[in-house]
């Protein structure tokens, strides 16, 4: 078992999409196909916690045959042992090891995780981080998790280029800020956060907007507070929370317990923000909850034309008896959201299933690996928005109850 928390790590996954028309599901026969073929350049990798380590595997095609850990992949196990720090960008995996106290560049090729490069950090009070941007290609920053501390990274040289706090402007005395969103706008950075109370252990039922001038990283504004949904991007930065589409960056709220900001009684939603601007949208604000009987969710991934895909913590009340049941309770929704028409436009045609935001998008299909445990293995299945079609795909084999983790690579 892969613990998630600071009692449980564990295989985590990723983000959000459409049409409310039937949905048709055919299968793959997968049942009696053989074992997929070793690749050399593939398109995808998937990483499988087994009970002997988990691995990193490559996949050419996710839609045929079997795909299993043994005896192929890289053991991940000590390379990136905290899943959640982990940071991608193309074949190329970073990496902040919270044990060993260090900053790691690893590409995957050849269908083996190979080690680039790594450095020494401890720039960060907590090295269990919360949130990660990207600021050029060679830039990314990253914080710890809910607090107010960043560290920036050249990745081509590995160096830290920059690390410290922001600017308290804003934060009342006996105060500290929680930083969740770090969004790039230009000359700025858009920064979405929260207020913790020191002395009543209280963190605010409220959103905080800000923005401070990039690359000086001086001159904090505060732009902004809103009331409605909190707190405004991720608690652990693994979850995907925003995307960008036509001209504004969406950023989803994760009030849910355990997983979230531990609001319950907040609903998860959707904000906005335009590019160029230092406030939210204030005309848009997308209930999610709302529709769907007060459950709360969490990000899958962005599909495109507006459309997400999230997965959704159904009826928790009931479902949820002791705290691994977050993880491992079957009572999870795939959703498909418009942030257009701000509707939920469809529930997938599955069961209630284990939880898992593990999900890519290639040529306009998203392919998410589904956590059934009536299931005879984990399933990658692929949504096609354009037809609004679902169809099985590969099989996974090997996992030990959590839910492989898919990534794309090209």
């Amino acid at each position: 078992m892969i613990k998630l928390a600071h009692t449980k790590k564990r295989v985590w996954a990723i983000a959000l999409a459409f049409a409310a028309v039937s949905l048709t599901a055919t299968s793959c026969k997968n049942d009696d196909a053989p074992a997929i073929d070793d690749v050399v350049d593939p398109e995808f990798a998937v990483i499988v916690g087994t009970d002997n380590g988990r691995y990193m595997l490559p996949i050419e095609d996710l839609m045929r045959g079997v795909i299993s850990p043994v005896g192929k992949g890289t053991n991940v196990s000590d390379i990136l042992n905290w899943e959640e720090n982990l940071m991608q960008k193309g074949r190329d995996i970073y990496h902040v090891n919270p044990e060993a106290n260090k900053f790691g560049k690893y590409r995957f090729e050849d269908g083996v995780l190979k080690t680039i490069r790594e450095i020494p950090f401890s720039q960060l009070p907590s090295l269990y981080l919360g949130w990660h941007a990207w600021l050029s290609d060679t830039e990314l920053m990253f914080g710890a998790r809910s607090n107010n501390y960043y560290a920036i990274v050249d990745v081509e040289n590995m160096v830290v280029t920059k690390s410290g706090e922001f600017e308290k402007t804003g934060v009342p005395a006996n105060h500290s800020r929680r930083v969740f969103s770090v969004i790039p706008q230009g000359s700025k950075l858009f920064l979405a956060y929260g207020l913790y109370n020191e002395e009543t252990k209280i963190h605010y039922d409220k959103s905080y907007t800000a923005v401070i001038d990039y690359p000086s990283l001086s001159n904090l504004q505060v732009t902004g507070e809103d009331s409605r949904s909190a707190p405004l991007g991720t608690v652990r930065n693994s979850y995907f929370s925003n995307f960008h589409d036509n001209g504004y960056t969406y950023i989803l709220t994760i009030p849910m317990p355990v997983l979230g900001g531990g609001k319950a009684a907040m609903p998860t939603a959707i904000y906005r923000v335009k590019d160029g601007e230092s406030k939210l949208d204030p005309n848009y604000f997308f209930n999610i909850s709302a529709q769907r009987g007060g459950d709360n969710q969490l990000g899958v991934t962005y599909i495109g034309n507006g459309k997400a895909m999230l997965i959704s913590a159904h009826d928790t009340q009931t479902n949820i008896k002791e705290f691994n049941d977050w993880w491992y309770a079957a009572m999870w929704e795939y959703l498909i959201i418009d942030v257009n028409t701000q509707q939920v436009v469809k529930k997938l045609d599955f069961p209630l299933v284990g939880n898992s935001r593990s999900g890519v998008v290639h040529n306009g299909k998203a392919y998410i690996a589904v956590n059934d445990p009536k299931a005879d293995g984990v399933y990658v299945w692929e949504y096609d928005s354009a037809a609004d079609k679902l169809t099985r795909g590969a099989r996974i084999d090997g996992a030990d109850g959590d839910t492989p983790m898919l990534y794309r690579l090209k």
